[in-house]
């Protein structure tokens, strides 16, 4: 009812300072992300997300170094609220912050403080993830964004633990590799261009000095001759 009430006045232009002090929300439940014997001074939330398919919400804990994944109840009388699945170590330091691929199937942790990236599976059915063994190092990640670099119909890259025509397993590790090569092949046919703009310039160039040394010596021979003709007379 507030909402609505909220929304007539927006609507209406009406002055809004009557909301003030009147919440939308109302609190339901409060979840901890960490275990009850980790004290709670030394550990801070570092991102908090829901799962692409809604049934899953997770959060990174600095301190405790791990993922705590919650289950989303979907039916019965306590339908959206959060049952633990479970904490997870981030392979790391201080995970700052995490992010899923597209596929929602990796799960992928930006551990600040030790200086690397963890990869992970997701299990959308259980929700648990597991490490995969890749791990990158580079200094103080803070956060993670996915980019498509091809075209997800693509039927060349391999899924399901079948092996890709790069002879590796790891979607994202094929990813990697053929955007590699696909940039490289772009780049390299964008500097042929640039040659070949470059040489057309430089003879467009040679022609235009060319005909001005011609006119300058037009000039010089033009100078001689009316000189000739006044020391003749």
């Amino acid at each position: 009812d507030l909402i609505r009430e909220i929304n007539a006045a927006s609507i209406n232009n009406e002055d809004m300072e009557r909301f003030k002090g009147r919440s939308t929300l109302e609190m339901i439940q409060s979840v901890p992300t960490i275990p009850t014997a980790f004290p709670k001074t030394l550990n801070t939330c570092g991102r908090i997300c829901i799962h692409n398919s809604g049934r899953f919400v997770i959060v990174s804990n600095r301190g405790h170094q791990s993922i705590a994944i919650l289950r989303v109840k979907d039916h019965g009388p306590q339908k959206g609220q959060l049952s633990t699945v479970g904490y997870f170590h981030t392979r790391g330091e201080t995970p700052r912050h995490f992010q899923f691929d597209n596929s929602g199937q990796y799960l992928i942790v930006a551990n600040q403080d030790s200086d690397n990236i963890s990869i992970f599976t997701f299990n959308q059915s259980s929700g648990e993830i597991k490490f995969t063994g890749n791990d990158y190092r580079l200094p103080s990640p803070n956060f993670v964004c996915c980019c498509a670099l091809h075209d997800d119909d693509d039927e060349s890259v391999g899924t399901h633990g079948e092996v890709d025509s790069t002879g590796m397993s790891d979607p994202l590790q094929v990813d990697s590799v053929k955007s590699t090569f696909s940039n490289s092949l772009d780049d390299k046919e964008k500097l042929k261009n640039q040659l070949a703009r470059a040489m057309a310039e430089v003879e467009r160039l040679k022609l235009v000095l060319d005909m001005a040394c011609h006119d300058d010596a037009q000039i010089m021979l033009g100078r001689h001759m009316v000189r000739g003709v006044e020391e003749v007379e």
